[in-house]
């Protein structure tokens, strides 16, 4: 008989959306001197703290973040465990830095308690709200209208409560900049709702949105802002990510800045599209990862998109089926950071640098070098395996 202490084999917590976990974990490292150096569109794609200058310290931050995104942690637990690793890294209390831009020496504040909960609180949010608007587009022919409202602050912005109870359709231009949050601290949110409760609600007119003129002191630089928000939360960070999306779908890949294109490839390698093309439901080609520059003109192609398509989906799938949907984003990763040698003409092989049974992937490029490939990607076998498959070809990146 069963008892009332057994585990259920069900859960009630699924874990956090996967939108929202993709849209931090997808970002490159951008290392900054100042939040004014860092564009909201960038914000979209990289991840930036301001005085956070080497690429170790933003990484310890990144990984606290999307283990405390992916597993509920509370800011209390995330502050008292990352703490210790940036004072081992010599990112703590206030030091003598150079200002890359001027030139000068500054005392700067680098990691403190204060910073770490605004760190925390506006890439949790931020990403929630991205992941949130990515459902949105998904789900709008159902719930084609949001609401906007307060959030539980003691004291909210005139702006914003301006703003509350506004109903307008999801694809409405005022999302577009006034999609919460809308500034530091801000926990204003949107909810999703019915055409019959937008109707009962009252469905509004889509407001002006004033402007105003705001100086970049450290670029000289002058734009507008909408009213009521703040400098540098301007832009719906899941539209632009979706737009990325959109330009890279309409082959506009190769002239996108780098850092953009590597995030929104990354965002299609861990895609419901994806899936269902590995799947064999959908049909067509997809990117998932950017060559660079040196590895494109080492191939001779005529761009730096790497496609995954119906065609490799089938032969993964008789040859690897035990690699799911979600492996194909980690090309992108080996072709960042892992080690590369030629596999043959016009292939190029990337092995990862973990000491038990790397992945490992194969690119390609069509005889008319117009277009690039993953052929393959798998987990190794064994040690010996890599070796020979080391040795096949010329060694590019140990």
């Amino acid at each position: 008989m069963d008892s009332f202490n057994d585990k259920p084999d069900y859960s009630f917590e699924p874990g956090p959306p996967p939108e929202a976990s993709r849209y931090l974990r997808n970002k490159r490292i951008r290392p900054s001197f100042s939040w004014l150096d860092v564009e909201p569109q960038e914000h979209a794609t990289s991840f930036a703290v301001a005085k956070a200058m080497h690429v170790d310290v933003l990484t310890a931050v990144q990984s606290a973040l999307q283990q405390a995104l992916d597993e509920g942690i509370p800011y209390e637990q995330f502050s008292r465990e990352l703490k210790p690793r940036l004072r081992k890294l010599g990112w703590w209390g206030r030091k003598d830095l150079v200002d890359p831009f001027t030139g000068d020496v500054v005392k700067a504040q680098l990691g403190s308690p204060r910073r770490l909960k605004t760190i925390y609180r506006a890439n949790i949010r931020t990403a929630r709200a991205a992941g949130q608007w990515e459902r949105i587009q998904r789900t709008k022919s159902a719930l084609p209208y949001l609401v906007y409202l307060l959030g539980p602050s003691e004291r909210h912005r005139p702006a914003h409560v301006a703003k509350e109870n506004l109903v307008l359709p999801a694809d409405d231009p005022f999302w577009s900049t006034w999609y919460p949050p809308n500034g530091w601290g801000c926990k204003c949110h949107v909810r999703q709702i019915t055409r019959r409760e937008a109707e009962d609600r009252g469905i509004s007119e889509s407001p002006d949105i004033p402007m105003r003129r705001v100086l970049n002191n450290r670029t000289g630089e002058i734009k507008e802002v909408p009213s009521g928000i703040d400098v540098g939360w301007e832009e719906n960070p899941g539209q632009f990510r979706q737009k990325n999306v959109e330009r890279l779908l309409a082959g506009r890949l190769n002239t996108v800045d780098p850092f953009i294109a590597s995030a929104a490839a990354k965002d299609l390698a861990s895609s419901w599209r994806l899936q269902r093309i590995q799947d064999g439901s959908a049909k067509g080609t997809i990117p998932i990862a950017i060559l660079p520059d040196d590895l494109t003109q080492k191939l001779g192609a005529q761009t730096r998109v790497t496609l995954f398509s119906g065609d490799t989906a089938a032969k993964q799938t008789r040859n690897h089926p035990e690699i799911e949907a979600a492996d194909y984003v980690r090309l992108a990763d080996l072709i960042e950071s892992g080690r590369v040698v030629t596999q043959g003409k016009n292939h190029l092989g990337f092995v990862g640098r973990e000491k038990d049974l790397p992945w490992i992937a194969i690119v390609k490029t069509t005889q008319d070098q117009s277009e690039i490939y993953l052929q393959t990607l798998y987990r190794s076998s064994s040690q010996r395996y890599v070796d020979r498959f080391m040795k096949r070809g010329e060694t590019i990146r140990e």
